[in-house]
């Protein structure tokens, strides 16, 4: 019986003893700043709503993530809007870095957006060298300078404030517009 009790006792420390080890979580790596944890060649990613649809996708040639903040940077990305109730975004750069976990992708070089003809609104062009687009809430804009064609009007301007679900674009600063005769709208 003695016997019995001793063993019982060892099974059971050793279970605790087991479980506790199991619990802890591994000591971390420690990683130079700047030094990236993982690289992916051609990456997309898509993410849902609520109801399991896709709300837009990000494909880029590679992805480059940053432990230290958790930051990722990508080569040649494209950030594509895929809501059925909205007219489709597609936004496409040299490279971008997106931070808080998609919140917000920060588009540089050579930029270039363009959004789909909504009922009798035409399709819109837009040209720039930087751009921050915050996909969750479907808005756009830059304080650089920007070349917009919508249909055949075309305008300029230092900065521009595109939002996808109001659908309105506001450009600020230095405004230039060349606007089309009716006959050609």
């Amino acid at each position: 019986m003695l016997i019995a009790i001793l063993l019982l006792a060892a099974v059971t420390a050793t279970s605790f003893w087991y479980s506790r080890v199991l619990r802890r979580p591994p000591a971390a790596e420690r990683t130079t700043p700047g030094t990236p944890d993982f690289v992916v060649d051609r990456f997309v990613l898509t993410q849902f709503d609520e109801a399991g649809r896709a709300k837009h996708k990000l494909f880029a040639e590679r992805l480059t993530h940053f432990a230290e903040n958790d930051d990722i940077e990508l080569a040649s990305p494209r950030l594509v809007s895929l809501r059925p109730d909205r007219p489709q975004i597609e936004a496409r750069a040299q490279r971008a870095r997106v931070e808080n976990a998609g919140e917000r992708v920060h588009l540089r070089g050579s930029v270039l957006l363009t959004r789909a003809a909504d009922g009798e609104q035409p399709p819109l062009r837009l040209a720039t060298e930087y751009l921050l687009a915050l996909p969750d809430e479907d808005r756009y804009s830059t304080d650089r300078p920007v070349e917009l064609e919508r249909g055949p009007d075309r305008m300029r301007a230092d900065s521009l404030e595109l939002d996808n679900i109001a659908r309105t674009t506001r450009l600020a600063g230095n405004v230039r517009t060349e606007l089309a005769p009716p006959a050609q709208r």
